[in-house]
């Protein structure tokens, strides 16, 4: 699932593209209409639009009456983002067809509370994509490494792709027997990833022929920013 974020703050428009990343979504990030549009022309799977509606060098207003009446982009859902909430503006809004409001000023948590109950609603919404997972490129140095339990072994392994809800690796030392086994708790893992240390804690989810994939269980608030960022700039390159 793809959207496209159009707001006036750089900032603003790179922390909606992250909340994005939670719902298994890829934020397309512009600046305005005129990129918005440029954008479109690119991406021909576009879903849905996260649209500033304050800012005047946007144009977010036009870009929706225009999304709204064409054809080919009717169907693409559309997020307001603004500070407006007079009942003129809803109700133009409302005969716009928006699919939902994210008021100003912006807040992650709250933004993320309220993209999962108008994520609910929309058809298109494949609520089993929790996650968008990114393969790291073959020069770089993405491996990670571990024990299990108390063995004394510390088995490490190269990237194969990662996301915010776990990862694949190709171990290049698998502990002997049985020891990885679905649900097997790993309390710390080091995950070395374009020149950051990550220590979430996991769950074995499968193991077969050397290839783990383990579930993150815990991922601190520091560690899930930096894979975020990690994320967001592998599928914007």
């Amino acid at each position: 699932m793809v959207f496209l974020v159009v707001e006036s703050s750089q900032s603003v428009r790179e922390s909606l593209c992250y909340v994005l990343l939670a719902f298994g979504v890829r934020g397309i990030p512009v600046a305005n209409r005129k990129s918005a549009v440029e954008a479109l022309g690119k991406n021909a799977t576009v879903d849905g639009a996260i649209v500033d509606i304050d800012n005047k060098d946007v144009d977010g207003t036009q870009l929706i009456s225009e999304l709204k009446g064409s054809e080919s982009t009717r169907g693409i859902s559309i997020i307001v983002h603004t500070v407006q909430t007079s009942k003129d503006i809803v109700m133009r809004m409302v005969d716009l067809g928006v699919a939902g409001y994210l008021l100003k000023p912006f807040d992650a948590d709250t933004a993320k509370t309220k993209l999962a109950a108008i994520f609910s609603k929309l058809a298109t919404h494949n609520s089993q994509r929790r996650h968008i997972r990114v393969r790291p490129s073959s020069d770089e140095l993405a491996r990670v490494s571990f024990r299990i339990g108390r063995a004394k072994q510390i088995t490490s392994g190269r990237i194969v792709d990662i996301s915010l809800g776990g990862m694949a690796a190709e171990l290049l030392n698998p502990p002997e027997g049985d020891a990885i086994a679905p649900g097997t708790p790993i309390s710390r893992m080091e995950i070395a990833l374009a020149g950051k240390t990550l220590s979430p804690s996991a769950s074995v989810v499968m193991y077969k022929l050397k290839v783990l994939a383990v579930r993150f269980d815990i991922l601190n608030p520091s560690d899930k920013k930096a894979l975020e960022r990690y994320i967001f700039k592998s599928i914007s390159s």
